[in-house]
């Protein structure tokens, strides 16, 4: 395929994934005053160190072997080796996610007493057990559609999982099963998602008695990544943990629904990762160096376009945002959003620069860089949150996440360098901070102004992006291009 081609199918493969990210992003933003308005703020605090537990739990029972299937499946034509590898990996990850959903159920009534500080929300960690077997799970049936480029079938998929999921917390919190309720649809969900994802490669790839063949390869490759991903939620989640030991779980809702909102700023890196890492270890086999840096250079310059005036936009929002969206308990929480806003665009810069090491093999160093952050944010959450409350937390979040990107990006740049597009991320500054001008002097407060403000500061965004030259003739040519493309595509999308 021709690289103009190659580009072209990259870039409508992220499309896809965008547009999905924005239909969760919706989803999300439904969720929450769902949850926040059916739970209330100190159950709501309790629904989110559970959330915390599971996304700790999960990707180590996990072993690292989406990663794995995704870099030794990718490009690969065999089938027998495809179900092999597939399976191989299937069979092992169920055990791996029974034995750590054990472990979590026999230690709940331990675990509560120390996050929670009452033993009887042990109930809400035993419920929460089954999720750590099913998400490792689905995990890796999704990972199969990613080393397989099958974008649209992933997003679809994972699209029709979250609506049904959000479907029945509705259902959950309307009958006031309440938390209880929450967790039973998230699991009665996942145990779904998984069975229909496996049927779908079943059919497309038959089945048969795994072989284990290459398992030590996945091993090899996955498991040195388990201690990267534990780390990485200590840089990510721990707060949770530390914003509840020290100020008990109604701060904690305050400050997990803030993080919530401000997290959407990154909404385009999801869509990256799961398109990216596959793309560039097919083109990077395949000795096309100038390809993978290009991918890469666009991608960094894309992120960067859509994050910064979505860290700006969601800064100015945020207290009439949760104002609508959640109960007057919340609201003060409005005041982390830039912090965390921020943080996730420079954790977006080593999620990205990190494919890098992950393409030459060099996993043992992203342990040392996780390492670092973590023990960075840890030393900081301890100094600061006593004294500085949930914005203390936010303030080390934004401290540990800066260093770990700026870290990344150096270090990566001794194997492959790309383009980091500096005078466009200024220009991207420079747009955002008038685009937020202008929606600070509208001062939305309701509902209808708000959305408003949303689409006006998008158009003063663009347009003064498109003033200043912001994006190149070709560049606008291609998303010109692009949409025609989509729109002709739309009916029969794969």
């Amino acid at each position: 395929m021709e690289p103009a081609k190659e580009y072209f199918q990259f870039g409508r493969q992220i499309g896809y994934i965008i547009g999905a990210n924005i239909v969760w992003a919706l989803f999300g933003l439904i969720t929450l005053p769902i949850l926040t308005k059916g739970l209330g703020v100190e159950l709501y605090g309790a629904y989110s160190l559970v959330i915390v537990t599971i996304s700790l739990i999960s990707p180590v029972a996990a072993l690292g072997f989406s990663t794995a299937l995704v870099r030794f499946l990718a490009g690969e034509k065999d089938k027998s080796k495809i179900r092999d590898g597939f399976f191989s990996a299937y069979c092992v990850m169920v055990i791996s996610g029974i034995v750590f959903s054990l472990l979590l159920f026999f230690s709940s009534e331990q675990l509560a007493k120390l996050v929670f500080g009452d033993v009887s929300s042990a109930i809400y960690i035993k419920l929460a057990a089954a999720v750590v077997l099913l998400n490792p799970i689905g995990g890796l049936s999704l990972a199969f559609f990613r080393a397989f480029r099958q974008i649209g079938l992933y997003t679809t998929l994972s699209l029709i999982k979250q609506a049904c999921q959000i479907g029945l917390i509705i259902i959950a919190i309307l009958l006031g099963f309440q938390l209880i309720g929450v967790i039973v649809a998230m699991v009665l969900t996942s145990a779904i998602f998984d069975l229909v994802t496996l049927l779908v490669i079943v059919k497309k790839v038959g089945i048969q008695r795994p072989k284990l063949l290459n398992i030590k390869s996945y091993l090899r490759f996955g498991v040195p990544l388990t201690p990267n991903l534990a780390i990485a939620w200590i840089t990510s989640s721990s707060d949770r943990y530390m914003v509840s030991y020290f100020m008990g779980a109604t701060a904690t809702g305050i400050y997990s629904a803030a993080y919530m909102l401000a997290n959407y700023a990154s909404f385009t890196l999801g869509p990256l990762q799961t398109v990216l890492f596959p793309t560039i270890t097919k083109s990077y086999t395949e000795n096309n160096v100038e390809e993978t840096r290009n991918y890469l250079k666009y991608s960094f310059k894309y992120f960067v376009m859509l994050a910064i005036p979505s860290a700006f936009g969601l800064s100015i929002l945020a207290k009439p945002i949760l104002q609508i969206l959640t109960t007057p308990e919340f609201v003060p929480g409005s005041i982390i959003v830039p912090f965390i806003a921020v943080g996730v665009i420079l954790y977006g810069f080593f999620q990205i620069s990190v494919n890098l090491i992950y393409l030459v093999k060099r996993t043992k160093l992203i342990v040392r860089l996780l390492s670092a952050s973590a023990a960075l944010n840890i030393a900081l959450n301890l100094i600061l949150i006593p004294r500085m409350g949930i914005l203390g937390a936010a303030t080390a979040t934004l401290i540990a996440y800066s260093v770990l990107g700026v870290l990344t990006l150096m270090i990566t740049r001794r194997y492959l360098k790309f383009d980091l597009s500096i005078p466009f991320m200024l220009k991207s500054l420079f747009s955002s901070a008038i685009m937020a001008s202008c929606i600070w002097l509208i001062n939305p407060e309701s509902i209808a102004l708000a959305i408003t403000s949303i689409l006006g500061g998008v158009a003063i965004y663009f347009a003064l992006l498109f003033l200043i030259k912001g994006l190149s003739k070709e560049e606008i040519t291609f998303f010109v291009n692009f949409a025609k493309d989509n729109m002709k595509r739309i009916p029969r999308a794969k």
